[in-house]
């Protein structure tokens, strides 16, 4: 028997199986087949459709996340976003929230310490969810710094053991990302707060009672304003803005040397 005697007799068997099994199986239970298809149709339309609107769930939560921002009540907008929006929309919210309540903080620490300590205490607390809400390197960064500046500025308006928690934020921040921006930030900040010169300051404003005198407050002085509506420092009270130490938030770039002003032109 050659090859192609063989190839036939092959689908001529095959031709005889499917068509027993479609008399057997398939022509009896057709009507089943048929909802199964249906059903698989269903199916991926569903996925489609929840496809689609999940996108454009993401798209509205991140417009209410910019609405937020820019807010009148900027703190409420953003607290209602963070605890009904999970994923990075949520994250992203709790942390502005955590920032503005730092910023806040900073400035109340200049007028009125007990306001100071309550918001940085709610500023704790946002920077911890953060940490638990995402696993995003770059929000866990800001959320890590962020704690220190917290502790910092608690340092300087109560009597406790901030300075050393401040201390140990920083650390974390320059051991786990000691090649990244901030994590060469919190290096610097550690070095800062570390001097005998900065806890001296510390303890000197944290003795000291807020008072702004008659007519002074629109008045500034190194850096720091006394309206209470306009925050000190938008990053937080940070201790290299008024030692003039701390880098700027954009990354490094090189600059040409300045020329010594003192130096005496040769000779002509």
């Amino acid at each position: 028997m050659d090859s192609k005697t063989r190839n036939e007799l092959e689908q001529n068997e095959l031709a005889k199986w499917l068509t027993n099994q479609y008399e057997d199986w398939i022509e009896p239970n057709k009507s089943w087949l048929g909802y199964a298809v249906l059903g698989i149709l269903i199916v991926v339309v569903i996925i489609f459709a929840t496809a689609r609107v999940n996108e454009w769930n993401r798209k509205s939560a991140w417009q209410q996340y910019f609405v937020a921002l820019r807010s009148v009540d900027a703190n409420a907008e953003l607290k209602a976003l963070a605890d009904s929006t999970a994923g990075a929309v949520g994250a992203h919210a709790r942390l502005a929230l955590a920032q503005l309540q730092l910023s806040e903080g900073s400035a109340q620490a200049f007028i009125d310490k007990s306001a100071a300590i309550l918001l940085l205490e709610e500023s704790i607390s946002s920077f911890r969810q953060v940490q638990g809400e995402t696993r995003d390197p770059l929000l866990l960064q800001q959320a890590g710094f962020g704690l220190g500046q917290c502790r910092e500025t608690l340092a300087a308006v109560r009597v406790g053991d901030d300075l050393a928690q401040a201390e140990e934020e920083y650390q974390r921040v320059a051991e786990r990302w000691a090649d990244g921006f901030m994590g060469q930030r919190a290096q610097k900040q550690l070095a800062l707060i570390r001097q005998q010169a900065t806890r001296m300051f510390l303890e000197r404003m944290e003795a000291q009672v807020p008072e702004i005198p008659t007519g002074m407050e629109g008045f500034g002085f190194g850096g720091v304003s006394f309206d209470p509506d306009e925050p000190v420092f938008p990053g937080g009270f940070d201790l290299g803005d008024i030692f003039g130490q701390t880098p700027a938030a954009e990354t490094p770039t090189e600059e040409a040397p300045e020329e010594d002003p003192l130096e005496e032109e040769p000779a002509q």
